[in-house]
């Protein structure tokens, strides 16, 4: 698969052709299409909003998600969930309101829980810390052991 990288938008869908559509809504469709110079596959979402701050403006977001063989294979035959976002696990390009589409990588997104944990921890350590300091009578050495729980905890994470 080719990286993903920011490319303008009305130049990429030049070089795009339908493959198979494969769900269609008033506010989304999804579809397999090709790029005609590649011959990258890519899974399109395009999700249409009527912005009703703006005086019922309809603006459409495309998303691309390049897709390997076997996942072309899996989502045409039905044997590949694909719905986005639940499925969009790797980078893609998405647009805006402009002719730009930008790489995103979900992947800084999905590994939240573990982080909320970790933070979970620091924080229950520093509310016993903050406890046991009042009554301590040796308040560096405390500190210290507070750093180096810390430590431990974070580079568990890594």
């Amino acid at each position: 698969m080719e990286p993903v990288t920011p490319v303008r938008k009305d130049a990429f869908l030049e070089r795009l052709e339908m493959v198979k559509q494969l769900a269609a809504s008033d506010f989304e469709t999804y579809a397999v299409v090709k790029d005609r110079n590649s011959g990258q596959h890519y899974l399109h979402y395009a999700f249409r909003h009527i912005n009703l701050s703006e005086g019922g403006r309809r603006d459409e977001y495309d998303h691309f998600l390049p897709l390997s063989s076997d996942d072309v294979l899996g989502i045409l035959f039905g044997e590949q969930p694909y719905r986005f976002p639940d499925h969009w696990r790797t980078p893609y390009l998405r647009s805006g309101n402009d002719n730009r589409l930008m790489p995103f990588d979900p992947r800084e997104n999905h590994d939240l829980d573990e982080d909320a944990r970790t933070e979970q921890e620091v924080f229950a350590k520093l509310l016993a810390y903050k406890e046991a300091w009042q009554k301590s009578d040796d308040p560096e050495t405390l500190t210290r052991r507070l750093l180096g729980e810390i430590d431990r905890l974070l580079k568990k994470e890594e």
